[in-house]
């Protein structure tokens, strides 16, 4: 298989099981971009977080792993539902890097409320999908886990 196609199958994997197992979404556009830039922010500060986790992990703090699963899967928890509700790669970069701009000026206090507010909604949204879609979040996200914890 082709690297491009690996790095697509994951997305396909994941958007079709939400298509097939999720409840259908009746919100209206200016619902969806509120939720669009939310699940940005939401994904740029648990990245964030995963990837200061995986730091202490590499640092020899094992104990941390779980932790750095869960944050991963309330990360593509966000990424399913506003796939789901139409949101694509291409617009979900750019607010997701918007979102790392603005955090990057936010203070520490503000990024831990954020963080905290959307651990406990990714946690809902990941609560609130099949058992499917919950499979396939939880083996991208220890895949993405094995992955970060790989580089050095």
């Amino acid at each position: 298989m082709s690297h491009r196609f690996h790095l697509v199958l994951p997305w396909l994997a994941l958007s079709v099981a939400a298509v097939l197992v999720a409840p259908a979404h009746a919100a209206t556009g200016e619902d969806d971009a509120v939720f669009f830039r939310r699940a940005a922010s939401c994904v740029a500060v648990l990245e964030r977080d995963a990837v200061s986790l995986a730091g202490r992990y590499r640092a020899g703090e094992r104990a941390v792993k779980p932790s750095l699963v869960k944050l991963t899967e309330q990360g593509f928890s966000f990424i399913g539902r506003a796939y789901l509700r139409g949101l694509r790669k291409d617009e979900a970069d750019r607010l997701t890097e918007e979102a790392k701009q603005v955090q990057q000026t936010m203070p520490a206090d503000a990024l831990r409320q954020l963080s905290t507010g959307c651990q406990a909604e990714g946690t809902r949204l990941y609560a609130d999908a099949g058992s499917l879609e919950q499979m396939l979040v939880s083996n991208r996200a220890r895949a993405r886990v094995d992955k970060l914890l790989a580089k050095k």
